[in-house]
């Protein structure tokens, strides 16, 4: 993806009048930054028009990738300074570095630990939040963290989740039915001997271990690997699948028919299967792991001057970002980001199938049922000990000879 972050123009977001006609009014701005294709631009128009206060803007900066946006989280935090980056209207009175500041920025769920970490977020005030509480409990315990950003009931909150997608099993339907295999309902079909160097994998080790953990029965996130009976000679197995590894490119030998079958996001097999009607993909029934994007709230810099922080503390926009937070759980709103994202909005889950849009509804990849869903679960950060164990275990498997030949 195009790393470059660019802003969205109020007039192509239909947002009203340019920056300059709140000369002398003291606009509020809320500035969003949100990763590039995870929200639908006319949510910003709409929800301009009926913020307050009313000489309010918004503006709205898209990036390609989330190491972009921590980085520049990264930044703020140590120099306390942003710049007007991509800007194309002049700010009016000039503004002071904080201000170009983001209210919120949007992180996946896999980058909240270290953002946290590294101080570079702030926990959120969910209390006078009037649709949080409508959020299955699965949403709260994703972003409530302690202080080093691990999982805590205790902790706070550090994010609203407003986007989420599954691990999937992505396949060629026309290479399948050449050979004559079944189209897969679950992980276990990843070991058909059939598929030998037939599959491409995502380059994540808390993936790949973690649905091989599954098919044995196990959580993701289990803590001591030496207690999984046949793990390593399963994972072994699998590795014997495998063409090629891959997190940013693991679709190219797809789409090429060099492989029949990847796992994969849902995010990505949505927007691929649009495009391409010899593609599926299917949500493993054993359940899967499921990822999350968040909004997140710049922490304060200490290098920022007083005057600078009364400006990221100020009341109209605090209020602005929690107007915008709410916002993005409404029932309409959630609708908007299921249809026009390759994402699902949290609040779905939440629902009777009654309120939700057959087009959603209907779409296993967009909206799981409900009993393979509460199968699955978010990947969450591990020990030092634990994680040792995971990137030990990884390690070995990729060293291991492959057979190439096709039996």
């Amino acid at each position: 993806m195009h790393r470059r972050s660019f802003l969205i123009t109020l007039s192509s977001l239909a947002l009203g009048s340019g920056l300059t006609s709140c000369q002398g009014q003291n606009p509020q701005i809320l500035r969003l930054l949100a990763l590039k294709n995870s929200l639908p631009p006319q949510l910003v128009g709409e929800f301009s028009k009926s913020i307050q206060p009313t000489n309010s803007k918004v503006e709205l900066a898209l990036e390609g990738q989330f190491k972009e946006i921590l980085a520049q989280l990264q930044a703020w935090y140590q120099t306390g300074k942003a710049e007007a980056k991509g800007l194309k209207i002049p700010l009016v009175p000039p503004a002071k570095s904080a201000e170009y500041i983001p209210n919120l920025v949007s992180i996946g769920d896999a980058w909240l630990q270290m953002a946290i970490q590294e101080k570079s977020i702030q926990p959120i005030a969910v209390k006078d939040l009037t649709n949080w509480g409508k959020l299955e409990s699965r949403w709260h315990e994703l972003a409530r963290r302690d202080e080093q950003g691990n999982s805590s009931a205790t902790g706070e909150v550090w994010g609203v989740p407003y986007r989420w997608g599954t691990t999937v099993i992505i396949y060629r339907r026309d290479r399948l039915a050449e050979a004559n295999i079944p189209i897969p309902t679950d992980w276990t079909d990843l070991w058909n001997p059939r598929l030998k160097q037939r599959i491409s994998l995502l380059d994540r080790s808390r993936e790949i271990i973690g649905l091989t953990l599954k098919k044995l029965g196990y959580s993701y996130n289990h803590r001591d690997l030496s207690q999984v009976e046949n793990l390593k000679s399963t994972l072994e197995k699998l590795h014997q699948q495998v063409k090629s590894y891959s997190a940013d490119n693991y679709l190219q030998p797809l789409i090429m028919g060099d492989t029949w079958m990847a796992v994969g996001w849902s995010l990505d097999a949505i927007d691929l299967i649009q495009k391409n009607p010899n593609i599926g993909a299917i949500v493993p029934s054993s359940g899967t792991a499921i990822s999350a994007d968040l909004w997140v709230q710049p922490s304060l810099s200490p290098k920022l001057l007083s005057a600078e922080k009364s400006i990221l503390c100020n009341s109209n926009r605090i209020k602005l970002t929690q107007q915008w937070l709410d916002y993005c759980l409404q029932p309409k709103v959630s609708s908007q980001i299921s249809l026009f994202t390759t994402g699902t909005a949290p609040l779905l889950t939440s629902l009777d199938s009654s309120e939700i849009l057959p087009d959603i509804r209907q779409n296993p990849l967009i909206l799981p049922s409900k009993s393979i869903l509460d199968k699955s679960e978010f990947i969450y950060p591990l020990s030092t000990k634990s994680q040792l164990q995971y990137d030990r275990q990884w390690q070995e498997i990729r060293q291991v000879k492959v057979d190439t030949r096709i039996t």
